[in-house]
């Protein structure tokens, strides 16, 4: 998924480059309160005409904690930041909302700490993961039913 950036006082915010033009796009959006710790405002964008919302959770300072695309009533992006505003995770999801696709996790810096693909909600293939550097400290390999396979030694 593609990113851009949103500025708030801290930190850049990335986001996915559909983010922009759902909410530029739509046609109806409103605030709500929400009661969690975590959260405390979850703003809805909805665009008639493509059937897209986009929740974003926003914490007690105004960054958005959280994101959640849906289209046609189907979850199929989900995000999540830290405190300071930089994107923690992002995971595609598929059409039971079970993240499927390319996933991204990152550090609090910004820094890419793991990757890899998800099928159907586990873990498929090579996993690599990162130092906060960018220098790549290890790939793990997950079966078909996200079961970690244990690395053969030399």
């Amino acid at each position: 998924i593609c990113s851009c950036s949103q500025k708030n006082d801290n930190a850049k915010i990335l986001a996915p480059s559909f983010i922009d033009s759902i909410i530029k796009n739509s046609d109806s959006s409103y605030n709500k309160s929400y009661y969690r710790t975590d959260f405390v405002t979850a703003s809805y964008y909805t665009n008639k005409k493509d059937s897209t919302v986009c929740q974003l959770m926003k914490d007690s300072a105004g960054i958005i904690r959280q994101i959640i695309i849906a289209k046609k009533e189907v979850r199929i992006f989900y995000g999540s930041y830290y405190k300071n505003g930089q994107l923690q995770a992002s995971l595609p999801l598929d059409t039971f909302g079970q993240y499927h696709g390319r996933g991204s996790f990152y550090y609090e810096d910004g820094s890419l700490q793991s990757s890899g693909n998800y099928n159907h909600g586990f873990k498929a293939g090579a996993w690599q993961v990162y130092d906060r550097k960018g220098k790549v400290t290890a790939t793990d390999s997950y079966d078909n039913n996200g079961n970690l396979i244990p690395q053969k030694m030399p």
